[in-house]
């Protein structure tokens, strides 16, 4: 009897399983997080978000990307993530990179992961976010987007028709670094309209910080209005972001005004920008942290003025101050192994093979890092050099000489089985 009723059970859990099966008339997945997911084609996702008077999310992803994971064991398993998404959206994933995903992807081109995009019913996109964020600040964007008209759609709209309101520009701004679509124009269009006392604001001092670099790139150059705040008054910034973290932005920003200086022939600019950098050539490393915290570059070079001498006078043709300052800069890092390879393995990505005098010198400097510290790195630059300088025996010798180093000492010689290969090809 026991046994019936247990059947009976199970059959009832079945029966209930089955209508509400039938009851969604739409198959689903919840994946390996707590949302759902449909498992239909786009077209077949957009009729059924007319049908039920929802918005469309598509969350592209990959296997194997971190970033994704981690939105999905945390932002899809917050509760209050996951009913406003239900309640509002109706949901799929587009594995980029597998199966049907990849055409799926096409019309989108969704490159970054993960990607989100958000659609009203009819296909017109909304919203677009790009990396990773906190639970709350996604249910922020995504209330936002599909709740209200501060969506990056909108906001295109009235941009494009002239819409300057500071306040609107300020978080026009936030919303294209999330999509992942910064614009240096209208980083510009919003601290133009600022009052002296404005930049003082400790909103639009983190502003300056944040936008002054993003991913490498300069958006708040030396000669702006933004730069020149930044260079005149960072003790200002000190109390709401890293001090250090200020000093190399300044950096990074004085160094790309240089290099565009060089570029240009402008001496007059080039020892202005010289002048601004002296304060910060301290003969240490900068590490460039994003706002997050995560170091993601570093300006290795310890002689930061000696450097631009040298790019200066080679840009101009100045063969006697060019060699003064090597001799100069050379003399300072004598001592230094790890300056003296990145200087030679310098020469051998830039320097053209007929400057033989220049890659005399950077042998001279590889041999010596090799004095100081007998690693496979500064071996296989001097490796490089000889095959540079067209000593194919040498270079061959001193090659295999390298690989038994790495062998060793169980490192990659990718690079010198590289090098190895074209030598064995000139023979």
């Amino acid at each position: 009897m026991i046994y019936l009723d247990f059947n009976r059970y199970i059959f009832i859990r079945l029966l209930w399983v089955v209508l509400l099966f039938f009851a969604w008339g739409y198959k689903t997945v919840a994946s390996d997080t707590s949302l759902v997911f449909q498992q239909l084609v786009p077209d077949e996702v957009f009729e059924m978000a007319r049908k039920e008077n929802k918005a469309v999310m598509l969350y592209f992803h990959f296997d194997g990307c971190g970033a994704c994971v981690t939105m999905e064991q945390t932002v899809f398993k917050d509760q209050q993530v996951m009913d406003f998404l239900h309640a509002n959206c109706i949901m799929m994933e587009i594995n980029t990179q597998k199966g049907r995903g990849v055409e799926w992807n096409l019309p989108y081109r969704v490159t970054l992961h993960p990607t989100f995009l958000f659609f009203d019913s009819e296909g017109r996109e909304l919203h677009k976010m790009v990396g990773v964020f906190p639970p709350e600040a996604f249910f922020i964007q995504a209330k936002h987007a599909l709740l209200s008209d501060k969506n990056v759609a909108n906001y295109h709209r009235l941009y494009q028709s002239g819409f300057r309101e500071p306040d609107f520009l300020w978080e026009y701004t936030y919303m294209l670094r999330d999509a992942h679509e910064l614009d240096s124009v209208v980083v510009h269009d919003y601290l133009d309209l600022l009052h002296e006392q404005d930049f003082k604001l400790e909103k639009n001092l983190k502003y300056i910080y944040e936008f002054s670099i993003h991913h490498f790139n300069i958006y708040i150059p030396y000669n702006s209005v933004g730069g020149q705040f930044l260079l005149n008054s960072k003790e200002l910034f000190y109390p709401y972001v890293d001090s250090q973290q200020v000093k190399t932005r300044i950096v990074w920003m004085l160094l790309s005004a240089i290099n565009k200086a060089i570029e240009e022939k402008d001496e007059k600019i080039f020892w202005q920008i010289i002048d601004r950098l002296k304060e910060y050539d301290h003969g240490e490393p900068y590490y460039f942290k994003e706002m997050d915290g995560r170091v993601t570059g570093m300006i290795t070079t310890q002689h930061l003025i000696l450097h631009s001498y040298l790019h200066f006078y080679e840009a101009m043709g100045d063969k006697s101050n060019y060699h003064k300052t090597l001799e100069w800069y050379l003399s300072s890092i004598w001592h230094d192994a790890e300056e003296l390879n990145r200087f030679a393995w310098g020469v051998v990505e830039q320097t053209q093979k007929q400057e033989m005098a220049t890659i005399q010198t950077a042998i001279r400097c590889s041999i010596r890092s090799i004095e100081l510290d007998n690693r496979y790195s500064y071996n296989d630059t001097y490796a490089w050099l000889l095959y540079k300088a067209g000593m194919k025996k040498k270079a061959f010798k001193q090659a295999k000489k390298t690989m038994a180093i790495a062998k060793k000492n169980n490192e990659d010689f990718s690079e010198t089985q590289h090098l190895i290969e074209l030598l064995s090809k000139m023979k």
